[in-house]
């Protein structure tokens, strides 16, 4: 009966000695690296100085390095991206870059690390999904190394999440309105133009929003320029002064407004001022 006791002790001791071995190496990525990353060795790739090169934090550099003694050829990189916690797969984009990263002269030592840099962290999509949906500060992207290593594996490899997308950039944005002519007779066009506008960042405006309250209330045009023929019959007097509204949105959702006038004239008015 004593000798039984013991055996399950031993059964019980080992199991323990098992799982905390196992759970050790859980906590060291390497049981999802093949059979515990001993008899199937694969590179694991970390990276370290994630550092914006802009002042408005959409290109980005940092170190990629390993911790284990297995080389990496990387091929480039992947952005999967996230409007909250909604993965947007349409957004998905690949970067090729290729670039060396050496092993480590011992398990779980950082090795000499390879500096990636000017990496854009949006595309053209990820704009174009931002104006269209006004998704302002909402888009976020993690970040995957992709390659081979030295023991051939094909490998995707995770090493950033939710970093903002478009970076960030709490300053206003510039709304600048250019009306030709300025003057113009009723019935004829007269062109706006909102292109001189900028958001001082390089993006660009994500939004126009024109309004003349003369006609309505509301948006009367959202392109970047338009134009618009007055009718005479707005014109009573001989001539009339219009104001003409712009508000611009940048893609991170700062806005700013510009008003300027134009005058149209009516020949066939009857003026009412002056003296008879």
């Amino acid at each position: 009966m004593q000798n039984k006791n013991k055996k399950n002790l031993y059964k019980i001791l080992f199991i323990t000695i098992l799982l905390g071995f196992i759970i050790f190496l859980a906590g060291c990525d390497w049981l999802s690296l093949g059979l515990l990353n001993i008899f199937d060795p694969q590179a694991q790739i970390k990276i370290k100085n994630f550092n914006y090169t802009d002042d408005y934090k959409n290109i980005v550099t940092f170190d990629v390095f390993t911790i284990n003694q297995v080389e990496f050829i990387g091929s480039g990189f992947e952005l999967e991206y996230y409007r909250g916690s909604t993965k947007l797969d349409s957004l998905k984009s690949s970067v090729g870059i290729n670039f060396y990263v050496a092993p480590s002269d011992e398990p779980g030592v950082a090795g000499e690390a390879t500096k990636i840099t000017e990496l854009c962290l949006y595309t053209s999509a990820v704009l174009n999904y931002v104006k269209t949906y006004s998704a302002f500060n909402e888009i976020s992207c993690d970040l995957y190394v992709m390659g081979t290593d030295g023991a051939g594996h094909d490998l995707k490899i995770k090493v950033a999440s939710g970093i903002s997308a478009l970076g960030v950039d709490n300053k206003a944005p510039t709304a600048a309105i250019s009306i030709k002519p300025t003057t113009q007779e009723c019935g004829d066009y007269v062109e706006f133009d909102g292109s001189g506008s900028n958001d001082g960042v390089g993006i660009g405006i994500a939004k126009y929003e024109w309004y003349l309250p003369v006609i309505s209330t509301g948006i009367i045009s959202t392109d970047i320029s338009f134009s618009y023929k007055f009718s005479c019959s707005l014109v009573t007097d001989s001539e009339e002064v219009i104001t003409v509204k712009l508000k611009v949105t940048d893609y991170h959702g700062n806005e700013d407004t510009d008003t300027d006038t134009v005058t149209i004239t009516n020949p066939d008015a009857t003026s009412t001022g002056g003296c008879s």
